[in-house]
C-alpha cells in the first residue's frame, strides 16, 4: 500500500515558525492546479501500480481550494492512481478559512478526515504565532465539523510557546479533550532559520524558545495522556481506540509515497525525490512536460540511519531482526551495544527483539537516534 500527498503551496499570511514552502499570494492558483493535474499524470508509474491507502491535501493552506478545483484534483487521482474503498484522505484546514459551506463541500467529496491547525486556544498565543483566527473561532468550527458529519479529525497543538505558562498548556489540552477528537499532533515551537519568527528573535522582539520550559510541558503532555487513555504512537503524535494517522504512519514505516507539488517530496524504497520550492519553476517545467525535481538513490549507510531514526520515533521501535536482515551484522552488532548504554541510563527499552525509547529518552529522540547512524558506508 503507498500513499499521495499533494502540496497547496498557498496561505492568506505565513505564520511566524512555518519554514513549510508556501506563499500569501493566491494569483498563481489556478495555473498551479493545472502543473498538479499535469504532474499527476506524469508519475503514473512511480508507485508501480500500488493501491493508494493514504491521500493527503497539505500545505500551505488546502482549503484555499475552490470546489471545482477539489474535484477536477480527486478526477484525476482517480484516473490515474487505484485507491482503496477504505482509503484515508485527509484534508489541513486553517479554522480562519473553513465555514459551513466549505465543510459541506468537503463532506460532499472523498475527504473522510480533517487535519485543523488549530495550535492554541488561546488568543494572545494565537497572535504571538501570527495566527489568524481566535480560540473561539477554533471551538466553533471544529464543533460545526462534528455537526456536518466528520467523525474522524486530528488538531495541531503547539507547546512551549514562550508566552505560555503550564495553566494554558493544561487548558488547551482540556478542550482537546472535551471536543472528542480522535487524533492529535503536539509539537515544540522551534526555531527556524529565516523565519520570521528566527528573525523576531534576532531583532530582540521575541524571546527564542526554552528547552526547559518545552521537556516540562512536553511531560505534561505524556502524563495528560496517560491519564486519558491517549496513545502516543510517535514522538509527537497521539490517538484515541488506534486511530493512527495512515499518512503519518506511512512514513514512519518507510512505506511508499508520492509528493506532488513544489517542494513535495517522494519515497520508493530505494531512492528519495523532491520537487522544486519555488511555483514558477514549477509551472514553467511542467508546462514543457518536465518534472522538476531531484533524485537521491539511497545508500546502505543512508537506509540504516532512516530506519533508526523512523523507527525510534515510534511506539512500534526499532526490529532488530529486520536490521539483521538487511544490513551488515557487525552493524547491528554495534547498534546492539549503543542500545545497552541508553537501556542502563533508562532512555530505552528492549522488548521481544524490538528497541524503543522510553518515556526518558522521548524529549531526547533526535540526539539517540544519531548515536546509531552510520557516518560512513564502510564498516
Amino acid at each position: 500500500m503507498a500513499g499521495l500527498y499533494l502540496h497547496i503551496p498557498f496561505c492568506k499570511r505565513k505564520c511566524h515558525y512555518c519554514n513549510f514552502y508556501s506563499q500569501a499570494n493566491v494569483q498563481q492558483k489556478p495555473q498551479l492546479v493545472e502543473m498538479l493535474l499535469k504532474e499527476i499524470a506524469l508519475q503514473k508509474d512511480y508507485l508501480n501500480g500500488e493501491e493508494l491507502e493514504s491521500i493527503y491535501f497539505g500545505g500551505g493552506t488546502p482549503s484555499l481550494l475552490t470546489e471545482k478545483e477539489l474535484h477536477s484534483l480527486f478526477e484525476q487521482i482517480h484516473r490515474v492512481f487505484p485507491v482503496t474503498k477504505t482509503a484515508e484522505i485527509t484534508f489541513e484546514a486553517n479554522p480562519d478559512d473553513l465555514n459551513l459551506d466549505y465543510l459541506q463541500i468537503l463532506k460532499q467529496s472523498p475527504v473522510n478526515r480533517l487535519s485543523i491547525g488549530i495550535q492554541s486556544f488561546h488568543d494572545n498565543e494565537l497572535h504571538y504565532l501570527n495566527r489568524l483566527h481566535t480560540g473561539k473561532d477554533a471551538m466553533d468550527i471544529l464543533k460545526r465539523a462534528h455537526d456536518v458529519g466528520f467523525s474522524s479529525m486530528s488538531i495541531d497543538l503547539i507547546y512551549g510557546i514562550p508566552i505560555s505558562s503550564t495553566d494554558s498548556w493544561l487548558k488547551n489540552l482540556a478542550v482537546f479533550r472535551s471536543l472528542q477528537i480522535d487524533h492529535l499532533s503536539a509539537y515544540s515551537l522551534t526555531r527556524e532559520e529565516n523565519t520570521a519568527y528566527d528573525l523576531l528573535i534576532k531583532k530582540g522582539k521575541y524571546a527564542a524558545p526554552s528547552d526547559v520550559q518545552s521537556e516540562e510541558q512536553f511531560k505534561l503532555l505524556l502524563e495528560f495522556a496517560k491519564q486519558n487513555s491517549l496513545e502516543q504512537y510517535e514522538i509527537s503524535n497521539f490517538a484515541f481506540n488506534q486511530k493512527y494517522a495512515i499518512h503519518n504512519t506511512n512514513y514512519w514505516m518507510r512505506n511508499k509515497y508520492l509528493g506532488i507539488g513544489p517542494s513535495a517530496h517522494s519515497f520508493n524504497s530505494h531512492s528519495r525525490s523532491w520537487n522544486v520550492s519555488h511555483i514558477n519553476t514549477y509551472i514553467e517545467q511542467l508546462r514543457v512536460g518536465n518534472i522538476p525535481s531531484e533524485t537521491e538513490t539511497l545508500s546502505l549507510r543512508d537506509q540504516w540511519n532512516e530506519s533508526i531514526m523512523t523507527g525510534l520515533r515510534t511506539k512500534w521501535g526499532v526490529d532488530i531482526q529486520y536490521l539483521k536482515q538487511t544490513f551488515d551484522f557487525l552493524w547491528v552488532q554495534e547498534f546492539e551495544l549503543m542500545a545497552k548504554k541508553y537501556i542502563n541510563s533508562g532512555q530505552m527499552l528492549e522488548s521481544t527483539d524490538r528497541y524503543f525509547l522510553s518515556e526518558k529518552g522521548l524529549f531526547f529522540a533526535d540526539g539517540i537516534a544519531a548515536d546509531f547512524f552510520r557516518l560512513h558506508e564502510n564498516l
